[in-house]
């Protein structure tokens, strides 16, 4: 596995782990789970969380201190509080959080960079978009410090 794929999964682990939802990498989900994806955003179940990662300015360098972004989609009900209900599980969940190590990568501090609301999807079901920044230690060949 690569590194992003390491840092996307360590994450829905960790949220699976503080019981926000249920990480099944491999397996279906039922209708009343609240369901941690990679990248995919399926009908189904209704309560979802969806984890994709972009990069955020540049690193030094030579150095191996990173700093990435995951956007979290969360999608609910059709009552706007239980996104917001969500939303608030998963920043207990991150928010603040040091010393964690994801599948191998040691993460120093996450934060909440931002959020918004995205409205109502084709289904009525309430979603918002939140973009959590991860300082880590991504060492390469070339990143040694």
């Amino acid at each position: 596995m690569g590194w992003t794929t390491d840092l996307l999964e360590g994450c829905a682990e960790h949220l699976a782990a503080a019981s926000v939802g249920l990480w099944l990498p491999n397996g279906v989900y039922g209708p009343d789970d609240i369901g941690i994806v990679i990248r995919d955003v399926p009908q189904t179940p209704n309560r979802l969380i969806t984890l994709a990662n972009y990069p955020v300015g540049t690193d030094l360098p030579g150095m191996a201190d990173h700093i990435s972004a995951i956007q979290i989609r969360i999608r609910a009900g059709r009552d706007p509080r239980e996104c917001d209900d969500l939303a608030d599980d998963v920043f207990d969940a991150l928010d603040s959080a040091m010393g964690l190590r994801w599948r191998g990568i040691p993460i120093k501090q996450i934060w909440r960079q931002s959020y918004t609301s995205l409205g109502k999807d084709g289904n009525g079901r309430w979603e918002r978009s939140e973009n959590y920044y991860i300082d880590s230690m991504r060492p390469t060949a070339h990143r040694t410090d």
